[in-house]
């Protein structure tokens, strides 16, 4: 059959989604702005199997890569739509980013979105009757829970709020009301390490598991998924501002209040997020940070004022290695190519 190529880009969290049960499904709901720039871009081809043994190739920027490999592999064999393409074909998969590892972006949220939907297009049980992107965002889920939320934009919900009746914890959907305010925001990415975190974002979620204040964040989340919901529907920078730093803050917390306690913020970390307090307080632009697991910056901005905030992260260049920018966008694509 042809190649055919998928391209969908990574998310950040505003509401951060940090503990789950069962398979892949969150423990609080979450809210997360899509990107554009930073996507991973996959292609799937099938040919005629030529023994009984599984034949399943994976390329990552034109290397061989057995342990994302594997991963794909057993995230294929537990599907049971997609296990025969395993039993009747020889796969050869390549992939590639746009933007580096270990740079703040989450590279399997946007790679799993890609796998999970070129194996949903590719497969014989693909239902076209059925709203592609919600079943594309379920099966994503179940590779990477984050990649869930790859699939519309700019915003996106995942986990099941009582006041949203589509909401679910099996897939994402589209935050459909935004006021303008928030429709072109802008991300850049502040790099203070590019060396892989210590401690996974899986060990990281099970550490929650046990955790003395999981319960008062769970239900934290859902509170501030409900505000920013209303949020980003009324326009109101102070308390998207509000809302956004102190998850990202509370992200931290859990981790360094775990039983196995740890830290991902580096000392640049801190300075930065202590000088955009000071820029805010000085100009009152509505800027503001987000962090992911990790030490790395999200500064977040409205389109409006990007020549003065990129004036600002110049001004603070000693603070970081380098900056990726980023902003808004609205999903990805499966494609022939």
């Amino acid at each position: 059959m042809k190649k055919i190529t998928a391209k969908y880009p990574s998310n950040i969290a505003l509401i951060k989604y940090w503990g789950k049960y069962g398979i892949q499904l969150p423990m609080n709901p979450s809210i997360s702005l899509t990107l554009s720039e930073a996507y991973t871009e996959t292609s799937i081809e099938l040919f005629e199997k030529k023994s009984k043994e599984i034949e399943f190739n994976y390329f990552f920027e034109g290397k061989s890569n057995s342990k994302f490999s594997d991963r794909v592999i057993n995230y294929i064999k537990n599907q049971e739509e997609f296990r025969p393409l395993l039993d009747n074909y020889s796969l050869k998969i390549e992939s590639k980013n746009s933007f580096p590892h270990s740079a703040g972006i989450a590279s399997s949220a946007s790679a799993f979105a890609t796998i999970a939907a070129l194996l949903l297009k590719v497969s014989s049980t693909n239902d076209q009757s059925l709203d592609f992107k919600k079943k594309a965002s379920h099966f994503a889920r179940l590779g990477s829970g984050s990649a869930c939320r790859s699939f519309q934009g700019p915003y996106m919900l995942w986990g099941k709020l009582d006041d949203v009746s589509e909401s679910s914890n099996e897939y994402a959907i589209q935050v459909n009301e935004v006021h303008p305010n928030f429709q072109k925001m802008q991300d850049a990415i502040l790099i203070v390490e590019d060396e892989p975190k210590k401690v996974s974002s899986s060990v990281g979620h099970s550490l929650m598991n046990n955790h003395p204040y999981a319960s008062a964040r769970f239900k934290d989340a859902n509170k501030h998924c409900i505000e920013m919901l209303s949020t980003l529907k009324s326009g109101d920078f102070d308390s998207f501002i509000s809302i956004t730093e102190r998850e990202a803050l509370s992200l931290h917390s859990m981790m360094m209040t775990s039983e196995d306690y740890y830290m991902l913020m580096k000392p640049g970390t801190v300075s930065i997020i202590e000088k955009i307090f000071a820029f805010r307080n000085d100009t009152k632009l509505p800027i503001c940070f987000t962090l992911d697991a990790g030490p790395n910056v999200h500064l977040l901005y409205p389109e409006i004022i990007k020549d003065k905030v990129e004036k600002f992260i110049n001004e603070i260049k000693d603070q970081y290695k380098f900056v990726i920018f980023d902003k808004a966008g609205k999903g990805g694509e499966v494609f022939e190519k």
